[in-house]
């Protein structure tokens, strides 16, 4: 596939909302995937609340995307509902399945091993995290007990991960990414950046207005640092970062678009007095057939 696959994230937890946990789990998907040479294009945040799940799941698949990311609310508990969520928004039953029953006890059988555990969990428990829409597939959890769920509806590849950081990220690197690189390809990924002395990020307006009329294919960006504090030196403040990014089918192609942006920026920069302090190595992620 020779397009960047389009890829969109939902992130579901009460605690998130209410601010008792900081969320991670946007950052680590949106960042990842595009490294992987995936583009995420819209993003949304939601309570455990079936039908608020729904709407949201619903307004994001309507673009047709490759692929939606889900996490959170896959667990034991009665607000852990996106599963059934998902299974009313597509109109698909909520079914036992016995490879997700599997992997529920394989991931006990582990636990118990190794002591993690005195027993299994309830009986119902069990029950409840088997339970998946129909035609949909479970993914073995390796740090937890509930299973992932991968799942395609229409053009869109459906997936759905535990909301713990730790089992998602496990499941996102072992499994999800490998999977969808075999499904999609991907793109590589190039990122530097140069650090500029500038104490007011509206100089730079001009300056990455025109580096990215030159290079529409790469991402440029400043990150804004805050104003000082009253009385307080303005020096430490100065230093302030752009990044310059960029897809292509060939690690090559994309090193070699973030290279010219850089040395345009550099240029540019320099022609209106603002002083390049210094240009960070740029990185890398290959791309796959």
């Amino acid at each position: 596939m020779s397009a960047i696959a389009r890829v969109a994230l939902l992130v579901i937890g009460n605690e998130l909302l209410n601010g008792e946990v900081q969320d991670c789990n946007l950052h680590t998907l949106a960042r990842r995937l595009t490294q992987q040479g995936f583009q995420v294009e819209q993003a949304a945040m939601v309570r455990d609340d079936p039908p608020a799940i729904a709407a949201s799941l619903m307004a994001l698949l309507a673009p047709r995307p490759d692929v939606l990311l889900v996490s959170g609310g896959l667990g034991p508990t009665a607000d852990d509902c996106t599963l059934s969520a998902v299974a009313a928004a597509l109109g698909r039953p909520l079914l036992e399945t016995p490879a997700a029953r599997q992997a529920v006890e394989s991931a006990y059988d582990r636990l118990l091993a190794a002591g993690y555990v005195p027993q299994r969990g309830p009986e119902e428990a069990r029950r409840k995290m088997s339970r998946l829409p129909e035609g949909a597939l479970p993914l073995f959890n390796p740090v937890g007990v509930a299973p992932g769920v991968w799942l395609e509806q229409g053009e869109t590849i459906l997936i759905c991960l535990p909301g713990v950081p730790a089992e998602l990220a496990a499941l996102l690197e072992g499994t999800v990414i490998p999977q969808l690189s075999a499904r999609f390809g991907r793109q590589a990924w190039a990122e530097g950046a140069l650090v500029v002395q500038c104490e007011d990020e509206a100089n730079l307006a001009g300056v990455l207005r025109e580096v990215g009329a030159r290079y529409p294919e790469v991402y440029v960006k400043s990150l804004a640092q805050p104003f000082p504090a009253p009385g307080a030196s303005s020096v430490e403040n100065a230093a302030l970062r752009i990044l310059a990014a960029a897809h292509a089918p060939e690690v090559t192609a994309a090193q070699a678009q973030v290279e010219k942006a850089l040395r345009t920026l550099e240029s540019v920069c320099a022609g209106v007095g603002i002083p390049v302090l210094r240009r960070e190595g740029i990185t890398v992620q290959p791309g796959a057939r």
